[in-house]
């Protein structure tokens, strides 16, 4: 059986698997958002609080995350700061909600055993209400790049059912690795919505590009159609994820890892949402409609 009967006999069964993960998708992040009051884990830039980096060698990053958290009795973060150059750690950057600056200082020194100075420490705070500002002025872009998005595909196509796939398949590229997100425990920072709103950029690319050579092109039907995009498509985006997934190794940079860790984990929700979802979709469509000259060739 080659993929053109494959299709033709199978497609609607593909819905099946994007179907769970949307399913699950929305569990994870109704059941969050009912239990925290918030769509993610956010870090001090878009919480409010304290960043502090450190630059010693050395220094056990998890070892004096749990010794703030004993003392402090409140949550916090530390992550290792490295140089790209020589990949050696340089220092530790911690993260925590509460503001007792100089009681963080005299904690990360009695932890490390060293002195701390204006040349090998430094601390950053940002205002609850500065971070809130910031959460959801990022929210509000990504909803309208979202709906402004939705608005040129309906322009685009001008038919309900492929621009509500293409918008349905994107959704599905940032819910699901939400989701992950919320259950990994990882703290989203500005960084990681950008990286969202690349994921909407990099899921609609592959949309339309399905969409076009399946309805708008005349040459061979329906299956064969969705095939070539197919080839064409999964080539942009295994080529993306192998350079991403190159880069997260390769960096010691935290901002960096999370922007490309959210958008490898979208990309490869993106193959099954595009060609299994979004095709399944087209196909019933085009079936329902008939096999006419404008959609079969």
């Amino acid at each position: 059986m080659n993929w053109e009967e494959f299709l033709e006999k199978h497609y609607k069964k593909l819905f099946v698997v994007p179907a769970i993960m949307l399913i699950f998708s929305l569990i994870v992040v109704g059941i969050f958002l009912n239990k925290t009051g918030e769509l993610f884990y956010r870090d001090v830039s878009l919480k409010g609080g304290i960043s502090a980096t450190v630059y010693e060698k050395g220094i056990d990053a998890e070892k004096l995350e749990k010794f703030l958290e004993d003392e402090l009795g409140t949550d916090v973060f530390v992550r290792k700061l490295g140089d790209i150059a020589t990949d050696s750690d340089i220092g530790v950057v911690v993260e925590i909600g509460d503001e007792a600056t100089g009681e963080l200082k005299k904690l990360i020194e009695e932890n490390i055993g060293r002195g701390l100075n204006e040349k090998n420490f430094s601390i950053e705070q940002v205002s609850s209400s500065l971070g809130e500002s910031f959460y959801n002025g990022l929210l509000k872009a990504v909803v309208i790049s979202f709906a402004l998005m939705g608005l040129v595909i309906f322009v685009a196509f001008r038919s309900f059912v492929p621009s509500a796939a293409v918008l349905l398949s994107a959704f599905l590229d940032i819910v699901f690795p939400l989701s992950i997100m919320e259950l990994a425990g990882v703290k989203i920072n500005a960084a990681g919505i950008a990286a969202f709103l690349l994921v909407i950029g990099y899921s609609v690319d592959t949309d339309i590009l399905l969409t076009v050579k399946a309805l708008k092109r005349k040459e061979g039907n329906i299956y064969q159609r969705i095939i070539d995009s197919a080839k064409t498509g999964l080539t942009m985006t295994l080529a993306t994820v192998c350079a991403l997934g190159i880069a997260y190794f390769i960096t010691t940079s935290f901002v960096l890892k999370q922007m490309f860790m959210i958008i490898v984990i979208a990309l490869l929700v993106d193959i099954v949402s595009t060609y299994f979802m979004n095709s399944g979709i087209l196909i019933w469509y085009c079936k329902k409609r008939g096999e006419n000259e404008k959609f079969w060739g």
